[in-house]
């Protein structure tokens, strides 16, 4: 069952890269490229499959930048790359815990735009890839990346999966949005054949694009 479903997984990541691929071969020598930078508010929590653990959402910050690739009027190609501190509570029988974590995110987005007087409507649909730098558990000191002698690290450190996102910009450059990030990927390390873990965050977010 487990493999049939990282099968699923790896076959919808692999379409989304080729959309957004096939969509910048339309990049002529006319191309405009800008920039910004972003900074927003993620709101954390994992699926957990078969296992009595809970996951309840926290909220922490992102900051990071983007380019933006404009194709035409109405479509762009937006590459980013979002610093993030991710915290969210973990509830295991009377045992609570905060699961924290430092790192980044690299992700790249199809962009449609709809223009109205003061300003611009877009949203975007894309993948990305995480890098965890650091995770812990904070009450216990829980190192989640650290191997120990013939035993495998509880977490990966590594995440991929799609994102999509809504957001408004004014006629300023001035922007604000909302975002969805679904891994699909298993979090776990150790004990991933027992139990999965899947990253579900949500953000918040202003933006400046110059």
């Amino acid at each position: 069952m487990k493999k049939n479903q990282n099968r699923l997984i790896n076959k919808t990541f692999t379409f989304l890269s080729l959309l957004i691929a096939m969509s910048s071969l339309k990049v002529n020598a006319q191309v405009s490229v800008s920039g910004g930078l972003k900074m927003e508010a993620n709101i954390h929590q994992f699926w957990l499959y078969d296992t009595d653990a809970a996951s309840k959402i926290k909220m922490a910050p992102n900051l990071g930048g983007f380019v933006n690739i404009e194709l035409n009027d109405r479509s762009a190609i937006q590459p980013e790359m979002m610093f993030f501190f991710r915290n969210s509570r973990i509830r295991q029988g009377n045992l609570k815990d905060d699961f924290r974590q430092w790192g980044m995110t690299l992700s790249a987005y199809w962009i449609s735009r709809e223009h109205i007087d003061n300003g611009t409507w877009y949203f975007g649909l894309g993948g990305y890839a995480d890098l965890g730098f650091n995770a812990r558990l904070k009450h216990t000191g829980t190192a989640l990346y650290r191997k120990t002698e013939g035993q495998a690290a509880i977490m990966n450190r590594w995440d991929y999966g799609i994102r999509a996102m809504l957001g408004y910009e004014y006629s300023n450059g001035l922007q604000i949005n909302v975002g969805l990030q679904l891994g699909l990927k298993d979090q776990l390390d150790a004990g991933r054949d027992e139990a999965t873990a899947i990253n579900k965050v949500i953000t918040v977010g202003i933006g400046y694009h110059f």
